[in-house]
């Protein structure tokens, strides 16, 4: 029987640059209209949290502030992942109109792959405007790490078994590989470069939806804004369920695995009622209270517009991973809960031990 280690982390872009370049992604969310201009200039219009997150310095005294913890976790749950050994990586992950646009954009997909090739670097370059990156790199370098092609193939073929139609892939044709938020999870699990050996298995969710081609599409082609050709996000429930699934299947076959759900919490560039100048400050703590007191396993009941409403588009990807530990029955360590007002979205580290672990505390 398989014994499975969850973790939830946050897949924020900023870790790819220097803190000092974290205040430019306020002004890049102005310059692709995201924000109001005259919302951006009026600084009498900010809430008190915001201008104090911004200070004197225009955010950069709190970007490294943020910086560090958001490192700190990352070096965390790296030790925790270690320490599980997995014989594979099972990421829920979005795609940004990426791997998949006009011609399909599937709920859910699997990936079964025997390598994939990354280059995420660029990422850092068009949202905080700056060729440098936190590890002096050269911007096209190559991150590769193995797919796990027999796990893919047996897990995507057991959820067909079962009803949950998820589609497959073979391939990668993003110009980028990996999606970003699947690429930027494995760099910033080997942040400190020291190499990532463990086989990965991306699973795709359509994490945007409603807001496919007015949002993540037009920021990569302005001209494929059509918002009113994006059919609706699978469901909370549905993505609790597939979760659920998934840790039924992988616990029944031979492997150890580690399944990670990764993303940021509220977006403010996915918060109209806030201008998109900050996230869902209310919606990201109730949903951490959820995770604190074992409610995240009423996840399934969360509505998709009561989601899209707080800017929580992304945590489709949480809520499949609390979907499995919830099917599994383990609980969460929470590593650490970070809130910000400037720098787009509150993040989340935690761990799911598995039940063997924590029978042994």
């Amino acid at each position: 029987m398989g014994e499975i280690l969850g973790i939830g982390l946050s897949h924020f872009p900023g870790p790819l640059v220097p803190a000092k370049y974290w205040p430019q992604l306020l002004r890049t969310n102005v310059e692709k209209g995201r924000i109001p201009t005259e919302v951006f200039a009026d600084r009498e219009r900010w809430s008190e949290n915001v201008g104090a997150e911004w200070g004197a310095d225009e955010g950069v005294t709190a970007a490294r502030e943020h910086e560090t913890r958001l490192l700190a976790g990352y070096r965390k749950l790296r030790a925790a992942l270690d320490a599980f050994n997995p014989d594979f990586v099972l990421i829920w992950g979005d795609d940004q109109y990426e791997n998949f646009k006009k011609d399909c954009i599937p709920a859910f997909c699997v990936y079964i792959l025997d390598e994939a090739v990354s280059t995420p670097l660029p990422v850092g370059r068009m949202l905080f405007k700056t060729g440098e990156n936190a590890w002096g790199l050269p911007p096209e370098s190559e991150f590769r790490v193995r797919g796990h092609r027999d796990a893919a193939y047996s897990l995507a073929r057991t959820l067909l078994n079962q009803g949950y139609d998820v589609a497959y892939a073979y391939t990668t044709r993003y110009e980028h590989g990996l999606a970003h938020a699947h690429a930027l999870t494995i760099l910033y699990l080997d942040y400190d470069r020291k190499g990532f050996d463990y086989p990965v298995v991306p699973f795709h969710v359509n994490c945007y939806g409603n807001q496919m081609m007015q949002t993540a599409a037009s920021a990569v082609a302005p001209s494929d804004g059509m918002k009113e050709l994006s059919p609706p996000s699978p469901t909370p429930k549905r993505c609790f369920d597939i979760g659920g699934a998934t840790a039924r299947a992988l616990a029944e076959g031979p492997w150890r695995v580690a399944v990670i759900g990764s993303s940021s919490w509220s977006h403010a560039s996915l918060t109209p009622k806030h201008k998109r100048l900050y996230p869902d400050m209310d919606a990201d703590r109730a949903r951490y209270e959820d995770l604190k007191s074992g409610r995240f396993r009423n996840w399934d009941q969360l509505s998709l517009s009561q989601i899209e409403d707080s800017g929580q588009h992304e945590i489709l990807n949480w809520v499949c991973l609390a979907g499995a530990m919830a099917e599994l029955g383990q609980e969460p360590r929470i590593i650490d809960y970070v809130e910000s007002y400037v720098f787009n979205s509150n993040k989340c580290f935690a761990v799911f031990p598995p039940r063997s672990a924590m029978t042994d505390r």
